[in-house]
């Protein structure tokens, strides 16, 4: 997660970078051309990304291009920019102060880790709870604080949500349902797998056979007592994710997750798999009649074809 400033099409620098009267009224009379063209820039990266880096030196040569036309000075200028410390804090505080924007405090952070923890969970992948966190704060006009300090909130809410999660399906993890989804991850001798695994494997055609074991597996299911289970406190979105991550992950791995985020894994994973499996057995019955239809059609129009011939 960098904290270069990257920009995108050139629309973005329309947008963003393009200084309105207000925002040139703003920039500080100052003879030196760096600090007009640095305090521009503070402006403009402020209401693009949310904050301004620490180096605007960095920044991309066509933004910078952009703004130091609008200015009427030389790109090249902005090296002299930042020489002064208290310059550069003078600047963004102004900056801020034009646009709206302050310092995040402890009620906004813990606003934003109550806003998130809801996002979380309808899906917890750190880089779409960071941008969405990111993206949350521009809109709130508050300066997005550091990378580190970001990481460590997504961190902390993507622990939250699954200890929610746990909580959620508490009625369901019982003793001996959690024992049940332990031996989803141990080998069983019989199918020379884990049922893990061999409730993964998917159908290869819509013969008899392939039928009958996937009717097998609906049989285990139906056996697991998923079907009465209350899933309604769960986020259908955190559902789907949470046995997508589960069909992904190795028996082995699942193992060695903490009880708090595997066991809600495997209730997920066994819950899309019943409606999986049901769904793949009804279209493989269909296909399979549809089949014998067609074969039987055929066999009924050559036998006529036989009759016709030999009546000849």
């Amino acid at each position: 997660m960098s904290e270069n400033l990257r920009t995108g099409t050139y629309e973005d620098l329309v947008t963003f970078f393009t200084l309105s009267e207000r925002d040139l009224r703003s920039i500080p009379r100052a003879r030196e051309p760096h600090n007009r063209l640095g305090y521009a820039l503070q402006l403009c990266t402020l209401r693009f990304m949310g904050f301004v880096p620490d180096d605007l030196r960095s920044a991309p040569p066509d933004a910078v291009a952009f703004v130091a036309h609008q200015l009427a000075v030389e790109p090249h200028v902005l090296a002299a920019y930042g020489e002064r410390a208290q310059t550069r804090q003078d600047h963004l505080l102004a900056v801020q102060t034009h646009l709206g924007y302050r310092k995040v405090d402890r009620d906004d952070v813990r606003t934003l880790a109550d806003w998130l923890l809801e996002r979380a969970l309808e899906h917890d992948k750190p880089t779409l709870l960071y941008e969405l966190a990111c993206e949350k704060l521009r809109t709130e006009q508050l300066v997005r604080p550091g990378v580190t300090r970001l990481e460590r909130l997504v961190a902390e809410t993507r622990e939250r949500a699954q200890g929610e999660t746990f909580q959620q399906l508490t009625p369901i993890l019982t003793d001996d349902c959690q024992r049940l989804l332990d031996t989803l991850l141990e080998p069983d001798a019989a199918r020379g797998m884990t049922p893990l695994a061999w409730l993964r494997r998917p159908a290869v055609s819509n013969s008899p056979k392939a039928i009958v074991g996937n009717l097998e597996k609906l049989m285990f299911l139906r056996a697991t007592g998923v079907e009465g289970w209350s899933l309604e406190a769960l986020n259908p979105n955190r559902l789907t994710f949470l046995a997508q991550l589960a069909r992904k992950s190795s028996a082995q791995a699942l193992h060695r997750t903490p009880a708090v985020r595997r066991y809600p894994l495997l209730v997920a994973f066994l819950v899309h798999c019943l409606a999986t499996v049901t769904d793949e057995v009804i279209e493989m019955f269909d296909r399979c009649l549809a089949e014998a239809y067609a074969r039987a059609g055929k066999d009924l129009e050559d036998f006529r074809k036989a009759i016709s011939n030999s009546r000849s």
